[in-house]
């Protein structure tokens, strides 16, 4: 090979090899820039207390830690004797009202008029009598006052003569026992006469409770009464509801679908209103939280679709969608970076994970595309 040969080799070779180094300078820079877009962050899942709202001892737990389970699937049961008995109680008001409300809207039998019309015949029969016994009571009277005043006018002149000395002493004493006798008698009548009165008062009361009774078996119930009768039907159907939704409060379901985290209480074990039996992980709401620098955020704002991958979910781009952006900085988190990333401050972002929630579980590592 002669030098002028050589020379041209040489220059292609120059070009040669300043043409690979463009490309791989062109290409890290490029796939710097490509990197400068992406995050690292650990996928999570919001989580949900199964609380009660009654307190009572764990009955049962129907689900174990790790299960799936369905929005309504029943988790653990509270028992209460006390919400069964009044739910009980509730059933046998409803009856009773119903009850009471079909006599009215039934109406009287005609046996009931007939006993009840005897009743007011044995009431006005007594009446009659009452009043006999009270105009005998005031013959009685007036008579005890005419032999009174007969006895009176005796003793009155019976003492008068003993005055002027023409009557005897015990010929006094005599008409005085009379006259006390006779007024003793008139007492008597007197006691007899109020007694006969009240009596026949007593019967004319009688006589009037039991005909306003015969005149409603008659009549039949007012709409008054009626109405009356449904609202207690339908008071005791709410004290029923309220039973009933008290024993179902002792029934405590999943609210959300998602997978059972933990079973916080035992069987037998006492719980109170607000406690949670069992927390779930709600797998319908996956996201991401990562932290970029300051001079990522005019790159990024809510509601921006992005792309997740994993490592060891293959061929596979998830897409996710950005739903909350810190508006203040901090110090990156010490448990992913170095202790010399640790000085910079960084703004947290939340990315939530819009497919493949079949496949993405809590716990997993991301790399999010904010490009």
């Amino acid at each position: 090979m002669n030098k002028k040969n050589a020379i041209k080799l040489g220059i292609l070779l120059l070009v040669l090899i300043l043409s690979t180094s463009s490309f791989f300078i062109f290409k890290s820079l490029k796939d710097k820039q490509s990197n400068s877009f992406i995050y690292s962050g650990t996928a999570e899942a919001d989580t949900i207390n199964v609380t009660s709202e009654t307190s009572g001892k764990i009955g049962e737990i129907k689900v174990k830690e790790g299960s799936k389970v369905k929005s309504g699937e029943l988790v653990a049961i509270i028992s209460s004797d006390e919400t069964q008995v009044n739910l009980q109680n509730s059933e046998i008001s409803i009856k009773n009202a119903e009850n009471e409300l079909g006599k009215i809207q039934d109406g009287n039998r005609i046996e009931e008029i007939k006993a009840q019309q005897a009743v007011v015949e044995q009431f006005q029969a007594a009446v009659k009598q009452g009043e006999s016994t009270v105009e005998s009571s005031k013959n009685n009277l007036n008579s005890a006052n005419t032999n009174y005043n007969y006895k009176k006018k005796l003793y009155d002149d019976t003492v008068s003569l003993y005055n002027s000395g023409s009557e005897a002493k015990y010929k006094v004493d005599a008409a005085k026992n009379d006259l006390d006798n006779a007024s003793s008698t008139v007492n008597n009548a007197k006691d007899a006469l109020n007694g006969s009165e009240a009596q026949l008062n007593n019967y004319k009361s009688q006589l009037n409770a039991a005909t306003e009774k015969l005149n409603l078996l008659v009549n039949g119930a007012t709409e008054r009464e009626k109405n009356s009768a449904q609202y207690n039907v339908d008071k005791a159907k709410k004290s029923y509801e309220l039973s009933k939704i008290a024993l179902d409060k002792n029934n405590l379901t999943a609210t959300i679908d998602g997978i059972v985290q933990t079973i916080n209480f035992k069987q037998g074990e006492y719980v109170t209103p607000g406690t949670p039996v069992a927390t779930l992980i709600d797998t319908k709401n996956l996201w991401v939280k990562i932290y970029v620098p300051e001079s990522m955020l005019t790159n990024i704002n809510l509601n921006k679709n992005v792309t997740l991958t994993n490592d060891f979910i293959k061929n596979k781009t998830i897409k996710g969608k950005i739903i909350y952006i810190s508006p203040t900085a901090e110090f990156t988190p010490m448990n992913i970076v170095t202790k010399k990333d640790r000085m910079k401050m960084v703004y947290g972002i939340k990315v939530q994970i819009l497919d493949n929630l079949d496949i993405v579980k809590s716990g997993m590592l991301f790399d999010v595309n904010l490009k």
